[in-house]
C-alpha cells in the first residue's frame, strides 16, 4: 500500500471513530471558580517556584485528584514527581560599585545606590566611564546611541526606556519580547560592543518619582547570566557622575528626545569598578501527576495526557512586566490558575466516565514552567509511561479570559485528525474554536511536540494583566472557561475512545491563532529552530528544527547547540533572539553549533517570519 493511501485510510478510520464523542457532563462556573480563587489567593503568594506556597498548591491539586478517584502516578506511589530547579539568585554582600572621580572615590551602597540585575562572565571589572544615551541601536529608525562611540573595555552609563516613551507616535514603540527599551536588550547590545559593564538609570522626564529608581529584588528572584555585569543605579548616583562633567541628566534626556539624535560622550577622569557577588539558588519542586487507567484490554497501555502548569511568578522577579511593582504578589489567576482549575475539573469529570474510558488518562500539573518549561521537560525525560504510548497531549494555559465565546486552539497541524476533531467538538460544545496549524512554543506542550507527540494548546488570549499583579481571580470569565472545558472534554474523550491513535505530523509554519503569551509576534528574521527550554547550558540547544525552515535547509539538527551567530558568541536564548532582531530576512549568516561536542559551522539564509 502506498504511504499516502495508507495515511488517508488511517485518517478516515480515526475521524470515523472520533465523530461521536459522549455528551460532556455539566461543568459549573462556581465550582471552577472556587479552585481559581484558592490558587490565585494572596495566601499562596503567587505560587513562586521553590516556595512553601507552591507546595501548598501542589497539595491542593493532589487532594482533589485523590477525592476524584484519580490514582497517584508520581514518585514512589505518591502524586509528586520531584526535581531540582534553579529558582532564583542570592545577592551577597560582596556586590560593590566604586566610582573614582579625579582623586576622589565613592563606594556606592548596595540596595541604596545600586542593585545587580545581570551577571557577567567576570565577577570583577573596571574601566573608564562613557555615556551612551538610551543604549539603543535601531538602524531601522536611523538611530544609534553607539555611533562614533568607543566602548570596548569601558563601563557604559545609559538611560532606561526609549526616546519619547510617553509619545504614542514614537518610532521606538515595540511590543516584542526582546524590546529595544528593555534592560536585557541594552545589556546585550553593550556586551556585543565590548563593554565590561552597563549601568542603567531611570529616565527622569517620564519617571519623576526617584523612589522608583531601583527595582525591588523579590525574595529569591532570578538574576540572569547575561555575559556582562548589569546594574540599576539611582539618579543621585548618576548625578554624582555627570556633575563632574558639568552635565545634567534631565537636560541630556530632553535634548535626545527633542532631536531623536544621540548625545553620547566619554567622561573625562571618571572610572568605575564593579564587583559581582550573585549565586544561584537551587530548590526542589514537584510536578503533580495523577492517572486514570483505561478499561480496554488492548488500548489501556496507551495514554492521553492533559496538562497545565500551576506555578507563577511569586512576588514578581524577572518575569514581571511591571518592574516597579516587583515585590507585590503576582497572583496569576489566568496564568495559570485558570488552566490548573480546568485540569482539576476535567480529572473529576473523566473519572466519572467509567464505562467509556478505553485509553489511560494522565493528568499533570507542571512546576517550573515560568522558568523555562522545566516540569514538562522533566516529565518527558522520566515519564509515568513509555513516551511512545502517549498518543496526544492537551495543554491548557491561560483559559480564563475568553471573549466573544471563542478560544484559540493552536498546533492542530500536529495530527491530520485534529482540525476536523476540534471543529466538530467545538460545534457540539457551542463555542468558536479559532485554530492554527502551529502556534506559540512558550508553554508545556512543546516538550511533548519535540518528542513527536501530537499536541493541542488551548488559550483564551493575551491581555493587559499578563505577568502583572493585576492578574486576579475577579477578572476570570468562569462561564467562558467552563465552555472551553466542555470542548477539551469532548476532544479528550474522542481521542481516548478512537480505535486508532492519531498520527503525528511536524508543522512547518510558526503561524499562530491569537496573540502569543509573550505578546510577541516574532523575534525578527525567521530561523526555524525550537529551543530546548529545559536545559541549563551555555548556548542554545535546539529541541527541534522546523521542516523547510532556514535552519533545516542549512542542515541543522535537533540536539545541536548554537554557540556563535554572525561572529558573536551565543550564551543563552536572549542572545539568540537579540541577534535575530538585528538581522534582516535575506541575509546569509554563519552560525556555529556543537554537534556531538564538535564545532560545526554552516551558512543560514534568514527568511521572512511567517
Amino acid at each position: 500500500m502506498q504511504p499516502v493511501k495508507r495515511l488517508i485510510l488511517a485518517t478516515g478510520l480515526i475521524l470515523t471513530c472520533l465523530a461521536s464523542f459522549g455528551a460532556s457532563p455539566p461543568f459549573l462556573p462556581d465550582s471552577y471558580l472556587r479552585h481559581v480563587k484558592y490558587l490565585a489567593s494572596d495566601d499562596l503568594k503567587g505560587r513562586g517556584n521553590g516556595t512553601p506556597e507552591l507546595d501548598k498548591a501542589a497539595e491542593y491539586i493532589a487532594a482533589h485528584f485523590n477525592a476524584s478517584g484519580v490514582a497517584p502516578a508520581g514518585d514512589e506511589g505518591t502524586y509528586y514527581q520531584k526535581f531540582m530547579l534553579t529558582t532564583g539568585s542570592e545577592v551577597g554582600p560582596g556586590n560593590k560599585l566604586t566610582l573614582t572621580i579625579g582623586d576622589n572615590s565613592y563606594d556606592a551602597v548596595l540596595k541604596e545606590d545600586f542593585v545587580p540585575v545581570g551577571v557577567g562572565d567576570q565577577t570583577s571589572v573596571s574601566g573608564d566611564l562613557v555615556f551612551a544615551g538610551y543604549g539603543i541601536s535601531a538602524l531601522e529608525y536611523g538611530y544609534d546611541d553607539y555611533q562614533n562611540l568607543k566602548v570596548a573595555d569601558k563601563i557604559v552609563l545609559v538611560l532606561a526606556d526609549a526616546p519619547r516613551e510617553k509619545d504614542p507616535k514614537s518610532p521606538f514603540k515595540d511590543t516584542g519580547i526582546s524590546q529595544l527599551d528593555s534592560d536585557l536588550t541594552k545589556a546585550i547590545n553593550a556586551k556585543y560592543r565590548g563593554a565590561r559593564a552597563i549601568l542603567i538609570v531611570q529616565d527622569p522626564l517620564n519617571h519623576p518619582n526617584e523612589t522608583e529608581d531601583l527595582p525591588r529584588l523579590a525574595e529569591g528572584s532570578q538574576i540572569d547570566e547575561l555575559g556582562i555585569c548589569t546594574l540599576r543605579i539611582t539618579r543621585s548616583l548618576a548625578r554624582r557622575m555627570l556633575d563632574s562633567q558639568k552635565k545634567d541628566l534631565v537636560e541630556l534626556q530632553r535634548q535626545i528626545d527633542e532631536k531623536l539624535a544621540p548625545l553620547s560622550f566619554e567622561f573625562s577622569g571618571v572610572q568605575a569598578a564593579v564587583n559581582m557577588d550573585v549565586s544561584r539558588v537551587r530548590k526542589e519542586v514537584r510536578n503533580v501527576v495523577g492517572i486514570l487507567t483505561g478499561l480496554d484490554q488492548k488500548l489501556r497501555e496507551e495514554a492521553v495526557v492533559l496538562g497545565a502548569h500551576y506555578d507563577h511568578l511569586g512576588r514578581g522577579g524577572k518575569g514581571s512586566l511591571l518592574t516597579q511593582l516587583i515585590g507585590q504578589i503576582h497572583n496569576g489567576a489566568d496564568d495559570n490558575a485558570s488552566g490548573t482549575a480546568g485540569l482539576i475539573e476535567l480529572a473529576a469529570a473523566l473519572a466519572r466516565d467509567h464505562g467509556e474510558r478505553k485509553r489511560t488518562y494522565i493528568f499533570i500539573a507542571f512546576a517550573g514552567e515560568e522558568l523555562g518549561l522545566h516540569g514538562s521537560s522533566h516529565w518527558t525525560q522520566e515519564p509515568a509511561c513509555p513516551l511512545e504510548k502517549v498518543v496526544a497531549m492537551i495543554n491548557m494555559d491561560m483559559i480564563g479570559r475568553s471573549r466573544g465565546n471563542q478560544v484559540y486552539v493552536n498546533w492542530t497541524g500536529t495530527s491530520p485528525v485534529f482540525p476536523k476533531l476540534v471543529t466538530e467538538a467545538a460545534a457540539e460544545a457551542g463555542i468558536e474554536a479559532k485554530t492554527s496549524a502551529a502556534g506559540p512554543s512558550g508553554s508545556d506542550h512543546i516538550s511533548f511536540y519535540i518528542k513527536n507527540i501530537p499536541v493541542l494548546f488551548f488559550f483564551s488570549g493575551l491581555h493587559s494583566d499578563y505577568h502583572r499583579p493585576s492578574d486576579d481571580w475577579d477578572k476570570i470569565n468562569a462561564a467562558g472557561a467552563v465552555k472551553i472545558l466542555d470542548l477539551v472534554y469532548r476532544v479528550a474523550t474522542g481521542l481516548n475512545r478512537a480505535e486508532a491513535r492519531p498520527l503525528f505530523t511536524k508543522v512547518d509554519t510558526p503561524a499562530a491563532s491569537g496573540q502569543s503569551r509573550t505578546g510577541s509576534s516574532g523575534y525578527g528574521a525567521y530561523f526555524g529552530s525550537i529551543p530546548d527550554m529545559g536545559e541549563e547550558i551555555r548556548g542554545v540547544r535546539f529541541a527541534d528544527i522546523r521542516p523547510n525552515s532556514p535552519a533545516a535547509k542549512a542542515g541543522l539538527r535537533p540536539r545541536d547547540v548554537l554557540i556563535r551567530f554572525a561572529g558573536k558568541e551565543i550564551q543563552n536564548l536572549e542572545d539568540f533572539t537579540y541577534m535575530l532582531r538585528t538581522h534582516k530576512p535575506g541575509e546569509t549568516v554563519e552560525v556555529t553549533v556543537l554537534r556531538d561536542n564538535q564545532p560545526l559551522s554552516v551558512s543560514v539564509t534568514l527568511e521572512v517570519r511567517r
